[in-house]
């Protein structure tokens, strides 16, 4: 990967373009490990005695540690790095794990440093004519083709941003720019521009989600799309130059140099519904149960013969488990070919809610599942759990003993459990008051926008944890969900009643999580529907923006707050 500055960052040039074009050759070949011995003293000789020449070699290779530890690993490398530029903030409980840099950022520094020992370190000792400071921020780049792969503790996920690649990219990863700019492509073919200070994440090759600050596109391919999402809305183009901008926590601005755009806001339903209101239920034994979900889809569910047809928390129709191996309801849709695919893949944020009534016993060692998707260490999961090892899993730690926990991989960080104690302390409802036989809701929320993580038991936050904001959720994949169970090894039975379970690709708010609550209380279901089945699609059309202007638009409903004028891109600043 050949990398340029320009800019405020730019490279002193120098007056021999061919002798840089080498120099660059050259340190190409270090940092990959490849150069010869011969190769190896013509770039030392280089070097020598040659201030200018120095300090593009320095600059050149110190701009390749900078990517290598503020971009995740190149393709094919482990790297479980953390790259400090990327996170927004640090979180309320420090990560203890020991972290190395990634391989490529480590040959590069260590290139620099030990050619530059060779040649006697004039750069560094001598004086300059022209003395340039040495900024350790994210440089500004020229165009160029960049592979980013994810944070994989467990395995290779893909890369977003190779040209030429035969399989699409898969899950996220979150880019932060101080100042300057990082231009990059995808394998949709968009080229894309993030202006800092900025905080981009990108959730597959066709979208990227907008945190702070701007970012450029402009797709060479017409009959391509790339969307951004900021929130509650969504800026989608089908081959065109625009530019997103977001300006406050209530405003963004939309500018289209080229076509047109599409200003969506979010239909903030569940991805499933599962009310069990009208399913045809048959057992293991014969063929998939065919429920349907009232939002998005019909869904195909297998039912163990020890989950079973009750009467419904709201409704006519709930299920009960009887704590047995066999008592589970398999999801058979929403999955994909790998991790970070799938109609359960939620990069963003992620609601999980339910009805229930418990008969826990809160012993050591038993595990009641409520929902349960399990791609190794990229599962998310909401059950009832009593171990003494939470430490292993909890953020923020909390003491052993019984808790409701909510499990999620986030990007850079990994796989860890919000563990809402049920110990009754500080407004925590306990095991008695959730085992009492009564129905009981509970919602468990994370939004990479605000950065939190939380639990709500009966319309009311009890449990939350503060991230970093922009961290992306990793989940999805080829690995059935379930209900009331763990679908692999089918010994975390749930023991009572399931009913009014939903997933979402977003977090709800706290007022829609009170008025879902409020909705169950008074034996309604959370969503105020007729008959008539809603539509499934996640988008809905708000207002366009046309070639040559310029919307301000309300962050939330996508409405213009400020009349259109003429677009003016940042590339013209």
């Amino acid at each position: 990967m050949r990398l340029r500055t320009t800019g405020t960052e730019k490279m002193q040039p120098l007056e021999n373009s061919t002798a840089q074009q080498r120099l660059l050759d050259l340190a190409d070949l270090q940092i990959d490990g490849t150069a010869s011995a011969a190769e190896t003293a013509e770039l030392e000789a280089m070097l020598t005695n040659d201030s200018n020449m120095q300090r593009t070699y320095l600059r050149y290779t110190l701009v390749h540690g900078q990517v290598g530890m503020t971009i995740p690993a190149m393709p094919n490398v482990q790297n479980t790095f953390p790259p400090a530029a990327s996170v927004a903030a640090v979180p309320t409980t420090t990560l203890t794990a020991s972290r190395s840099p990634s391989r490529p950022a480590a040959i590069a520094i260590t290139v620099a440093a030990s050619v530059l020992v060779i040649v006697g370190l004039r750069w560094v000792r001598g004086p300059l004519e022209s003395p340039q400071p040495m900024v350790a921020i994210t440089p500004e780049l020229e165009a160029h083709t960049v592979a980013y792969s994810y944070d994989h503790r467990k395995q290779l996920l893909g890369t977003v941003g190779t040209i030429g690649q035969s399989r699409d990219a898969t899950g996220p990863v979150t880019l932060t720019v101080h100042r300057g700019a990082t231009q990059f492509r995808t394998t949709s073919g968009a080229n894309l521009r993030v202006h800092g200070p900025a905080i981009f994440g990108i959730n597959s090759a066709a979208s990227g989600v907008l945190y702070k600050g701007s970012v450029h596109a402009k797709s060479n391919d017409p009959n391509s799309s790339f969307s951004i999402t900021t929130a509650n809305l969504r800026i989608l183009d089908t081959g065109t130059e625009f530019e997103v901008d977001v300006i406050d926590d209530q405003q963004i601005a939309v500018r289209v140099l080229d076509g047109h755009v599409d200003v969506q806001s979010r239909i903030r339903l569940p991805l499933f519904y599962w009310d069990f209101e009208s399913q045809e239920q048959d057992f293991e034994s014969q063929e998939p149960a065919q429920a349907e979900d009232s939002i998005a889809q019909e869904t195909r569910l297998t039912f163990g013969s020890k989950a079973t047809p009750t009467a419904g928390i709201v409704g006519d129709g709930a299920v009960h488990f009887d704590n047995s191996e066999n008592a589970y309801v398999r999801i058979n849709e929403g999955l994909g070919g790998s991790v970070g695919t799938g109609a359960m893949a939620c990069s963003s944020g992620i609601t999980i809610e339910a009805m229930f009534i418990s008969q826990w016993n809160g012993k050591l060692k038993d595990y009641d599942e409520i929902f349960r998707k399990e791609d190794g260490d990229y599962r998310f999961l909401l059950s009832f759990q009593n171990d003494d090892n939470v430490g292993d899993y909890a953020l923020p730690s909390v003491a052993n003993g019984p808790c409701l926990s909510f499990g999620l991989h986030l990007e850079k960080l990994g796989y860890s459990e919000l563990d809402l104690p049920l110990d009754g302390v500080d407004g925590r409802p306990s095991v008695a008051e959730l085992t009492d036989g009564k129905p009981h809701h509970v919602v468990a929320t994370y939004d990479s926008f605000s950065g939190k993580k939380r639990i709500f038991v009966d319309g009311r936050l009890r449990f939350e944890h503060q991230f970093p904001v922009g961290i992306l959720a990793i989940s999805g994949g080829p690995a059935t969900a379930s209900l009331g169970n763990n679908d692999w090894t089918n010994s975390e039975a749930f023991h009572g009643t399931l009913d009014e379970v939903a997933l979402y690709d977003f977090a709800l708010t706290t007022d829609e999580i009170s008025t879902h609550y409020q909705r169950v209380v008074d034996g309604k279901s959370y969503f105020p529907f007729d008959s008539n089945r809603p539509s499934i699609e996640r988008w809905q059309s708000i207002t366009p923006v046309t070639a040559g202007t310029r919307r301000v638009l309300d962050s939330v409903t996508g409405l213009p707050t400020e009349k259109s004028d003429p677009a003016r891109s940042s590339i013209d600043d």
